[in-house]
């Protein structure tokens, strides 16, 4: 992934460099002009990274998420309503990767010590998965071939996917059965803001470097299959992510 991002970015500035000095001759006229701002979409890629007790991997803390880095996949846009003023949008996919063996180790030793158990594993099935959907104010100001855009959202996160714990430990009469904490689907309100630059190639297309920043108190969390009121217990996940993306945008 860090490789691929790397060669990403020396291609996206290499071609901006190139689009520059191919368009030399116009800058004069352009940076008279007062550019109208044209409502965009853009396709765009890039890493998801958790952020705050989403990130922690403690397992005394029942907000921690042990969620990792990951990718994500958006489409993003904005519709000007008034001058720099417009409405923006952000539809994304993110997969925040599986557990690590040191999450499963540091649960599997909470568990144990918590239940006072001979023996005590943690098997993690599915990883966090999600959609975001958020709406909002976006300001935009210009500079020659720059756009620069500030926006506040609100929306929602939709659980695609949340891991799933199978807790087993050994030696606990009271606890003889596996516990199981399911993997979550449900809908959680989110917010945040982002800020982004895009370039003007011309005829319409530019490209973007983008950086999210979405919160949300999160979405419940069922566990099944306790006999014995001991131990980590999640009953809701909340989610905090930072994403850096790139893209291609097209306006209209």
């Amino acid at each position: 992934m860090k490789q691929t991002l790397t060669f990403f970015t020396a291609g996206l500035l290499m071609l901006m460099a190139y689009t520059v000095k191919a368009q030399d001759s116009n800058d004069s006229d352009d940076e008279t002009k007062v550019r109208k701002l044209r409502s965009y979409v853009s396709l765009s890629m890039g890493v998801s990274y958790a952020l705050g007790d989403f990130a922690k991997a403690d397992y005394s803390n029942n907000k921690s998420g042990f969620a990792n880095r990951g990718v994500t996949y958006q489409i993003d846009g904005a519709v000007y309503v008034y001058k720099h003023f417009g409405v923006g949008f952000t539809l994304s996919h993110q997969d925040q990767s599986n557990f690590s063996y040191d999450d499963d180790l540091i649960l599997s030793q909470g568990y144990t010590t918590d239940f006072k158990a001979d023996n005590g594993t943690v098997t993690a099935d599915k990883r966090y998965r999600s959609y975001n959907f958020l709406l909002g104010p976006q300001y935009t100001f210009t500079w020659r071939r720059l756009a620069f855009d500030l926006r506040a959202s609100a929306g929602a996160i939709k659980s695609r996917t949340s891991p799933q714990l199978t807790i087993a430990v050994t030696g606990v009469s009271a606890q003889s059965g596996s516990i199981v904490q399911q993997s979550a689907t449900g809908f959680a309100f989110a917010y945040g803001g982002s800020a982004a630059i895009r370039f003007d190639m011309g005829a319409g297309w530019g490209l973007s470097l983008k950086g999210n920043y979405v919160k949300s108190d999160g979405y419940n969390v069922t566990t099944t299959g306790r006999t014995l009121n001991v131990g980590r217990l999640v009953t809701k996940q909340p989610i905090t992510e930072g994403q850096i993306v790139f893209g291609l945008t097209k306006a209209f």
